[in-house]
């Protein structure tokens, strides 16, 4: 942060010694930080490769390579980014202190009580590697110096950079003026004022003698920006006046100061040109002055403030809590983890028959969208968020062989598993997925609309937010929960370096998902309540756990439904599989929920003879799983729709339509609708399509018929099934994800010992 300077502060490298230990310490002397971590345990290596995941991917060959990657750039960017608002301001501290730092100087600096919580922030840094070196000489790493900003805390330079442009006649009037010994050697001169500026009395006394304005002067620069803009009339050339540096930049936001010209010192000049003549303020370019790093730590410390920071960030804000019924949350949460998979279940097999199509781009059409929020019955934001649950839970994917998106063959798999397991899968995914479902439909930089499963919808940021906002709501007690605001608050205290709105919008998303996947239970006006399933998908739990989570929170299976006389049916909690399967063939869902309501139609039983169901099975199903009495409406319908179910068959020949009698085949051609079926009649009961049979199918169940599809000998005894096409994705890129090391983990412990082991 610019050149030594006596008692200033001085640009430290990551492989520089320490300073020299006051006579007769011990000092263990280590010249680089890999000299730091080969000291450390296998337990301590452990817990940074754990704190700083990347450093781990891929595993570092040795200490010297781990050492390197933790000082690269990147690296400790994203380090710092994991640090809260106290933590950041000492690790601000200890980058701007004199040297030698230490916790004790540190503590000083900042203004606080001498309680501990410095040297543990200090203990916080060392273990994160971003600061090594021994406690009576503690060095941030270069890049992290670097990545606070060439201002830091709105710090300007050192005195022996703000005066470099200072004569050495100059340097001797500056130290004539303020009473100090004169000097012809300009270190000795930028010496004598460091002192000066570390002397509060001296110092004070000094400013006490300031002209009227040079406090209010001051009061501008001392929290930054620390340059100001003065008046053309300060850059004339007086008498024994520095020269300017002119390839010097001032910075964007300097102060504008102006002259003062009605406010002057004894001597007849400004309050500016006081405080320049004496080396309080220097002189940076022609028309720029700047406010030198020492005189601003007495100003903060003496005159303006308590500290370094004009506002410190000792303790996290405070999160009022509400209360509720947490069994009641618990069970709110299940039933939409619950509904969940199915929502997944239903946009696959939508997309196995009729998949979207891949944009040159990537990802899905917006219209495709559109249509599979239509076919949920959802809006399209909870559509995509559970296409790229899809995609993050790897169920989807870009087929490159058709162009299509496709469910893949893990999704049978999927099927395969209980709807607690399913859900599981879903909720270990989209915690380490770095989707933002929320970006879907967003214009982006060139004003288009985020397509979703499109490259745009990633962001690094979101896993790291996710975990850390469910860990805040993890830190209310059971059935707790805070406004939103409040929350926000919180998160951005933990972590100050990934604040704004743009991360805020990113949680009003995160909330959203974790309600729509049941993590959290939805309050009105506040951020919800973590569930005790959701508690369980925070902790890393194995899929069985987090499944045994989830079934704790819901009730037992029921096998029965509440059969009504409006054709509805309502299940009066979680209904067993086999039921569920059986109900969604024959009943199409209305509502889902803790209750879910089933509306059967004419569509719907038809649904279940091209299932191969039979008018007996629909009424031994319905007899066995009704609480009550069938209602004579369902009984007449499914009979109704099974006496002209199959009435008309579906054959290849191109395509034939064989009719019972005559006299329906002729009622079927003689209708308008099927005009466009290009049907004609070879012989009494049959006729002839040039369509192939799954369209000539489709086609006169559209117009309301109820055709069934003919095996091939045409015997009519053997009907041939219907079932959607099941098309799967054959050739894709597997969605990947990088997953954070785990403290404890068997790779993080084994890493760690063989690091510690090979040196």
């Amino acid at each position: 942060m610019g050149d030594p300077a006596p008692g200033g502060v001085s640009q430290s490298s990551d492989t520089a010694g320490p300073p020299a230990a006051p006579a007769g310490a011990p000092v263990v002397r280590r010249r680089s930080l890999a000299d730091e971590l080969r000291s450390w345990s296998a337990d301590r290596l452990a817990e940074l490769l754990a704190a700083r995941p990347d450093l781990a991917v891929p595993p570092p060959a040795s200490i010297a390579a781990l050492a390197e990657r933790a000082s690269q750039r990147a690296s400790v960017a994203l380090a710092m980014d994991r640090l809260d608002a106290f933590t950041l301001q000492v690790l601000q501290a200890l980058a701007v202190s004199p040297e030698p730092v230490t916790a004790a100087s540190t503590t000083a600096l900042l203004g606080v009580p001498d309680d501990g919580r410095v040297p543990e922030a200090v203990a916080t840094l060392r273990d994160a590697a971003l600061v090594w070196g021994p406690d009576e000489g503690l060095r941030p790493l270069v890049n992290a110096r670097e990545a606070l900003g060439e201002n830091p805390v709105g710090l300007g330079p050192p005195l022996v950079s703000a005066l470099n442009n200072s004569s050495p006649a100059w340097l001797q009037g500056v130290l004539r003026r303020l009473g100090l010994h004169a000097t012809a050697d300009p270190v000795t001169a930028v010496g004598a004022l460091a002192a000066l500026a570390a002397d509060p009395p001296r110092m004070r006394a000094v400013l006490d003698q300031a002209p009227a304005g040079a406090e209010a002067v001051l009061e501008k620069l001392v929290w930054g920006p620390p340059f100001g803009r003065v008046g053309p009339w300060i850059g004339g050339s007086r008498p024994g006046a520095p020269a300017a540096d002119p390839d010097a930049a001032p910075g964007p936001d300097a102060e504008p100061l102006g002259d003062s010209p009605e406010s002057t010192a004894a001597d007849g000049g400004s309050p500016l040109e006081w405080l320049l003549e004496r080396g309080i303020l220097g002189r940076w370019t022609e028309d720029t002055v700047v406010l030198p790093r020492e005189i601003a730590f007495f100003l903060r410390r003496h005159v303006f403030g308590s500290g370094l920071h004009r506002d410190l960030a000792a303790d996290p804000p405070a999160v009022p809590v509400a209360r509720h019924d947490a069994r009641h949350a618990d069970e709110a949460a299940a039933a939409a983890a619950t509904a969940a998979p199915r929502r997944v279940e239903e946009l696959l097999d939508a997309w196995a028959s009729g998949p979207p199509g891949v944009l040159r781009s990537g990802g899905a059409g917006i219209r495709d969208l559109r249509r599979t929020a239509l076919l949920l019955d959802v809006s399209e934001e909870e559509a995509a968020f559970f296409a790229e649950l899809a995609y993050s839970a790897g169920l989807v994917a870009a087929d490159l062989a058709s162009g299509f998106w496709l469910p893949t063959p893990a999704y049978d798999r999927w099927l395969d598993l209980t709807p607690d397991r399913r859900w599981a899968e879903l909720a270990a995914a989209w915690l380490v997925s770095d989707r933002a479902a929320g970006r879907v439909g967003v214009p982006d930089d060139r004003n288009r609309q985020v397509a979703p499963l499109s490259p745009e919808v990633a962001s690094w940021a979101v896993p790291e937010l996710r975990r850390d906002l469910l860990g805040e709501l993890d830190r209310l007690p059971a059935g707790g929960t805070a406004a939103v605001d409040a929350l926000v608050d919180r998160l951005f205290w933990e972590r100050p370096r990934r604040s704004g709105p743009a991360v805020r919008q990113l949680v009003d998303w995160t909330l959203r998902e974790a309600v729509w996947l049941g993590l959290v239970a939805p309050v009105r006006g506040a951020a919800g309540i973590l569930s005790a399933h959701g508690r369980a998908a925070l902790l890393g739990l194995p899929r069985d756990a987090l499944a045994a989570a989830l079934s704790a929170a819901l009730p037992d299976p029921v096998r029965h439904v509440l059969i009504q006389g409006d054709l509805t049916a309502i299940a009066p909690g979680p209904l067993a599989p086999d039921v569920a399967r059986e109900m969604a063939l024959v009943a199409d869902i209305e509502s889902a929920g803790a209750a879910t309501v089933y509306r059967f139609t004419t569509a719907s039983v038809r649904r279940a003879f091209d299932a191969g169901r039979a008018a007996d099975d629909l009424h031994a199903f319905l007899a066995e799983h009704s609480l009550h009495e069938i209602p004579q409406a369902l009984t007449y319908l499914v009979d109704d729709v099974a006496r002209r179910h199959g009435r008309i068959r579906v054959g290849a020949a191109v395509s034939y339509v064989r009719a019972d009698n005559d006299a329906a085949l002729s009622e079927m051609l003689a209708d308008r609708r099927t005009g466009g079926l290009g049907l004609r009649r070879i012989a009494p009961g049959v006729a002839v399509s040039e369509l192939p049979p799954e369209e000539l199918l489709e086609g006169l169940r559209a117009n309301g018929y109820a055709p069934m599809a003919e095996n091939e000998d045409g015997s009519g005894a053997t009907p041939v099934v219907a079932t959607p096409r099941s098309r799967r994705a054959t050739s894709f890129h597997p969605y990947a994800v990088q997953r954070p090391a785990l403290p404890g983990s068997a790779a993080v412990v084994a890493l760690a010992e063989d690091l510690a082991a090979g040196g």
